[in-house]
């Protein structure tokens, strides 16, 4: 983020500004220096050859000396140093004409940024290097157009100015490194000035300009990247909240239709049979337990569902008697396995009210749960009426649900198919990957 020194740094200040006295000294101090640096090397390089000239070579002609022939040249070389006050003097007023204080970074060629990141330094990088080289950047650097610009994907490192060579004419540096201990997503970015020939000028702000225009244009891509990320991230959530939605209505389809059936069951055993009717108000009851939390989940377990489907079969048992049996097989392992609620009943349930309930000769319903090819498998086979009992193969309210719903939680990762059983009945067969999708069902 900005420190406040950066906005303090241009801030607009109430007429007139003061100046600490200490930085105007160091102002004219630096200057003076980066004077003697810059245009002293010429004379000094001119002294330096006339001194090898009077040591190692006899006077000229007239009875002069070379160092002689140096010192009307001196003058014209050094008035410019001796201007260094007043030119000081004057970017002090044009600073004052701003509003703008004097500080250290401002005279200074060599500034220095860092911005935090939140995400990965190769997703850091392009974000950085797309932020950076366009229009925008050249306009906020007070260019006509893009800036010059270098980047190198490897060291992590971006250079743009006004024009190249950058060591001659300057340019900002863009840094990316992880910061020790702080993981992959401890991401910095450090913005710079490089040493380059306007550090032998007198520095106008322009160094400080520049590493904060770079910065407050990686603040904005930073910032544009992460709402686009929320925003995206709300699309998702409100998309899984209406997913949801739409799975938990498909749910509440399958709640079981035989309740009212058992219940004047119940109530024709009660003075018929007490003892087998307190036999199925106990398996009434070990269904509900199991059913009731299902139609208000999203994941249950292969173990709850194959409970509910032996609380269901004892019902049915009590009110069909000895036409119907059933046998189910899964291993411990299996039966902690994680799977939608609700498809396996509406498989029990097909497979009963449409193979055995109607069907005048005993019948068995056997449920299969296993591992197949990396995937769930669950079987729930019947030797019943087979499709000459059954709505239509594929086909009724229970199955084109289970459809739906496979659909709107796997995509195309899980399947159900229904085929005629080897010894008659039908065979459902549901295959399901070994996770829950977190993301579609909003775990």
């Amino acid at each position: 983020m900005t420190s406040p020194a950066m906005h303090a740094s241009f801030a607009p200040l109430p007429d007139p500004v003061a100046n600490d006295p200490r930085l105007v000294r160091l102002y004219l101090k630096q200057t003076l220096l980066r004077f003697c640096g810059g245009l002293c090397l010429l004379p000094m390089a001119i002294v330096a050859a006339g001194m090898v000239m009077l040591i190692r070579y006899p006077p000229i002609g007239d009875g002069r000396h070379w160092w002689q022939l140096t010192l009307p040249v001196l003058p014209g070389l050094l008035a410019p140093l001796l201007g260094v006050n007043g030119m000081v003097r004057q970017q002090l007023r044009a600073f004052a004409d701003e509003g703008v204080v004097l500080t250290e970074e401002l005279i200074s060629a060599r500034v220095t940024r860092e911005l935090t990141s939140p995400f990965d330094i190769f997703t850091t990088f392009d974000l950085c290097a797309e932020a950076l080289s366009g229009l925008a950047t050249g306009q906020a650097l007070g260019l006509a157009g893009p800036p010059a610009f270098a980047h190198d994907p490897f060291d992590r490192i971006i250079l743009l100015g006004r024009a190249r060579p950058f060591r001659l004419f300057g340019a900002t540096e863009v840094r990316l490194f992880v910061a020790p201990g702080e993981g992959v997503h401890g991401v910095r970015i450090r913005v710079r000035r490089i040493v380059s020939g306007d550090f032998l000028a007198m520095q106008k702000g322009g160094a400080l300009r520049a590493v904060e225009a770079v910065t407050a244009q990686l603040q904005a891509g930073l910032a544009r990247r992460r709402e686009a990320l929320y925003a995206r991230a709300r699309g998702q959530a409100a998309e899984r909240a209406a997913l949801q939605a739409k799975l938990l209505a498909l749910q509440a389809q399958v709640e079981p239709h035989f309740l009212f059936n058992t219940l004047a069951n119940l109530k024709y055993l009660m003075r018929t049979e007490p003892a087998a009717a307190l036999t199925m108000l106990d398996h009434l009851t070990d269904y509900l337990h199991s059913a009731l939390p299902d139609l208000r989940a999203v994941s249950s377990t292969v173990g709850r569902e194959l409970d509910l489907a032996q609380a269901y079969l004892s019902i049915m048992q009590i009110r069909m008697g000895k036409r119907l049996r059933f046998a189910i097989e899964a291993s411990d392992t299996v039966r902690a396995l994680p799977m939608p609620p609700a498809m396996l009943i509406s498989l029990l349930e097909n497979a009963v009210k449409h193979g055995l309930e109607g069907w005048p000769h005993p019948g068995t319903v056997r449920i299969e749960a296993c591992l197949e090819e990396g995937m769930l498998a669950l079987r729930v086979q019947d030797d019943g009426a087979g499709f000459g009992g059954s709505a239509a193969q594929g086909a009724g309210l229970g199955l084109s649900n289970i459809h739906t719903r496979l659909a709107l939680l796997y995509g195309g990762a899980a399947s159900l198919a229904v085929a005629e059983g080897e010894a008659g009945g039908v065979s459902a067969c549901l295959h399901l990957p070994l996770a829950m999708p977190a993301a579609r069902a909003g775990a």
